[in-house]
């Protein structure tokens, strides 16, 4: 059940109106906006999409606009996770029912899983779905990093496809490369690591950023596979500059923010996620017309 995964992901933000509520016309433009850019695979409900936020039903009807504006034209990988089995076993069936074409899967939150209580998980999770299933390496957000070991016995898991990892160590995610076979698909997740993650054998780029400047995410992929690595750094340098600047707001504010000051309002981060300061919404500006982007 491997298949060929690769390319450029985004994780879509998740657009509110003022009055929390999903914005569906957003949801809907920005989903275009992303294919008619190039992105080879859209990602909603992720941690950029603050799925942590979303109850069961707005989770749903994320999965139903996403997918049907995209219409078959990219393939749509939905988040799934949940802090326990029981839930993300739910998430996952329901994204299969909306036509998702795979699941990425934060480990569980909140709560630290053993490496064998993790597998159990997945295991589980991969048996309830015909879906190629994609667990999600994200340390910082969830206090729990996957091992090496833990990964290359989950690549022998039939439709266990391949990992997002944004664990930002290099040097794992090399371990994960060469740990597993050639046809688990190793996505790098960190966006100021994405030229170095090509180099030593990733598959793809899962990229919060290329919500905000798709065109350099996707040059960083297409440069690296023409061969022009120096263009590829250079795109890649730029990329982290925006990387840097998440730090001046709580994830996913500053991500949100730029995607407003692009003319693409999405609304607010659900509270307790707060706006940007004065001070640093100048910083980011700043930021985005040094990269050329504003």
């Amino acid at each position: 059940m491997k298949r060929d995964h690769k390319g450029v992901v985004v994780p879509l933000v998740t657009p509110f109106r003022n009055s929390g509520n999903l914005d569906e016309k957003a949801m809907r433009k920005l989903t275009n906006y992303l294919i008619e850019k190039g992105i080879h695979i859209l990602f909603p409900a992720g941690s950029t999409g603050e799925g942590w936020s979303l109850t069961r039903e707005e989770r749903k009807r994320v999965f139903e606009i996403v997918i049907e504006e995209a219409a078959g034209r990219v393939p749509v990988y939905a988040g799934t996770g949940a802090v326990t089995t029981r839930e993300t076993v739910f998430l996952t069936e329901m994204a299969e029912d909306c036509g998702a074409d795979a699941v990425i899967v934060i480990t569980p939150f909140y709560i630290a899983p053993t490496d064998n209580e993790l597998f159990k998980h997945y295991v589980t999770v991969a048996q309830a779905t015909r879906l190629p299933v994609f667990p999600y390496n994200n340390p910082f957000r969830t206090g729990v990093a996957m091992s090496a070991d833990l990964v290359t016995r989950l690549s022998r898991i039939d439709n266990l496809a391949g990992i997002k990892d944004s664990g930002g160590n290099l040097a794992l995610t090399t371990q994960f490369v060469n740990s597993t076979p050639s046809e688990f698909a190793v996505f790098q997740g960190r966006d100021d690591l994405f030229f170095p993650s090509l180099v030593i054998g990733a598959s793809g780029l899962v990229a919060a950023t290329a919500n905000v400047a798709p065109d350099l995410v996707l040059e960083i992929y297409k440069a690296f596979n023409a061969g022009d690595w120096k263009k590829a750094q250079k795109c890649q340098n730029q990329i982290s500059k925006l990387r840097r600047a998440l730090s001046l707001g709580t994830f996913p504010s500053v991500i949100k923010e730029a995607m407003t000051m692009l003319e693409m309002p999405v609304g607010s981060p659900r509270a307790p996620v707060g706006t940007l300061t004065r001070e640093n919404r100048g910083r980011l500006r700043d930021v985005l017309t040094s990269m050329g982007v504003q």
